[in-house]
């Protein structure tokens, strides 16, 4: 079961340790048995080729759509693909269903 867990302390960033916007550990670790985290890093997602999902949520950040309530449909797309984006880039892909039950 995983547990969601708030802190008004947001880790650094483990590619450049700079200041992160939003970070999530999964319950999942990775083949090498570490951790994996999700992180929104203005500095290494802005612009990034390689994420373009974390950029497009950068960019609605920036333009005030998390303060706008009627935005949250959006927000929330917005974050699914930024989070399959996270864990594709460390093997791992979201399902729609187990692939047992089509």
């Amino acid at each position: 079961m995983a547990i969601l867990e708030f802190s008004e302390a947001i880790p650094p960033c483990t590619r450049c340790d700079g200041q992160l916007i939003m970070s999530a550990q999964a319950p999942q670790t990775d083949r090498h048995g570490q951790p994996i985290r999700l992180e929104l890093c203005p500095a290494c997602d802005t612009g990034n080729t390689d994420r373009p999902a974390a950029g497009l949520l950068l960019q609605f950040l920036a333009n005030g759509g998390g303060q706008d309530l009627s935005r949250a449909q959006e927000a929330g797309h917005l974050i699914t693909e930024w989070t399959k984006e996270c864990m594709a880039a460390h093997g791992w892909y979201l399902e729609d269903a187990p692939p047992d039950h089509p």
